[in-house]
Order: structure tokens, then sequence, then C-alpha cells
């Protein structure tokens, strides 16, 4: 097995940053616009935190246009592949994602845009545990869902049956991970950024740390 592969991939599912149809529940606080730049803000942030993973490659999946110029600027300034999602729901579209990437590589680890607290520590221990005969690493959100998923094999199944966007997104996934019989390992648990009473304790976050936003 080749060092490239045995490294393997770390994919961000994002959405395009467009005005009104991103961080939706919080522009009613902040308006459209400011939702839209902290939404790119974010993805930055995540990317940078990527970076120091030591993952072969990373790659960017979105939901919507791929050539949106922000996506134009990443991939000059951040060195990154940026595929399209596929499926009818996140579920589908995070499984079709995941049977594509392990294909060509020993795991694969999945996070969303939106989750400052998101520690690169994180990231490599995730790593660490799908090379250690572990089938499932997921990282629990504080709001019922995860922030992090990886696996070393795929099957459909972890995303069936699932209420995206529900307080039992987490919690159901590990039903059906015990269903197949597969070996989970989990990660602490973060918060991410969706509701006006997030943006308090990632301001928090800014100020104290923010040489990690530029």
């Amino acid at each position: 097995m080749s060092n490239q592969r045995s490294r393997g991939a770390l994919l961000i599912f994002t959405k395009a940053p467009v005005s009104g149809q991103v961080k939706t529940r919080l522009i009613p606080g902040i308006g459209r616009r400011r939702a839209t730049l902290l939404y790119q803000e974010l993805l930055t942030k995540t990317l940078l935190t990527a970076r120091k993973a030591g993952f072969s490659s990373i790659q960017i999946w979105v939901s919507g246009e791929l050539e949106h110029r922000y996506f134009t600027r990443l991939k000059s300034r951040h060195s990154v592949k940026i595929y399209q999602q596929k499926g009818k729901d996140l579920g589908g579209r995070m499984s079709n994602a995941f049977d594509s990437v392990l294909r060509q590589y020993s795991h694969a680890v999945l996070i969303g845009s939106d989750c400052p607290s998101l520690e690169y520590s994180d990231l490599i221990a995730s790593a660490e545990h799908l090379k250690n005969n572990t089938d499932v690493v997921l990282g629990p959100a504080v709001d019922g869902g995860y922030y992090l998923i990886g696996l070393n094999k795929h099957n459909a199944q972890i995303f069936s049956n699932i209420k995206w966007g529900k307080d039992k997104v987490f919690t159901d996934t590990l039903e059906n991970i015990n269903i197949l019989g597969w070996k989970y390992d989990l990660l602490p648990q973060r918060w991410d950024v969706d509701r006006t009473a997030d943006l308090l304790p990632y301001f928090k976050m800014k100020r104290t740390n923010s040489v990690l936003y530029y």
C-alpha cells in the first residue's frame, strides 16, 4: 500500500456561499451579508485546521455551484480538490462521497465547514483510530448531530433512516453502526455555529485565537 493511500483523505462538506442560502438561521439576527461572510470565514478556518493533520488529500465536496469565485480562490491558495456532492439528501450525499473516496484511500474522514471548535488533533486522532482496526469514528456535536465521521469501509446503511438536522442524528447513526456490528470510537464533543446563541462563544474564540483565521 502506498504511503499516500495509507495517509487517507479528508473530505470537507460545504455549500456554495450564496447570499441567503447559507447560515439561514443566523440571517434574522445578523443579516444575509454577514451570515455569508461568516460562512466563508468558517470554511477558511476549517481548511487551515485541516492542513495541519497530515492527510494525503484534502477535498472540498460542494452542494451547489462549483465555479463560485470563492472556490476558485480556495483552489489557488490551499491546493485542494473540489467535487460535486450527489444524492437526494445529506445521508445519500455523504454515502456517495465515501463510496467514491474509499476506492482510492485506505480511510476517509468527513467533516463540515462550520465547527470552529474542531482541533487538528481531532483529525489526527480520527485517522489513528481508523488505522487501528476501528471501522467508524464519530465526533458528537452538542446539538445532537456529529461534526465528524470517519470510515475505512463503506456501507450505505450507516446513513439510512436518519432525520437530518434533528437532535437524534448521532444516536440514530450509532444504532445503524451497531446493527452492522462494526467497531467504533468516539472523539470529544464539540460545538458548531448554527444559531445566534453560538455566535458569542465563536467570537470569544476568535478574539483569543485570531491568528488561526487568516
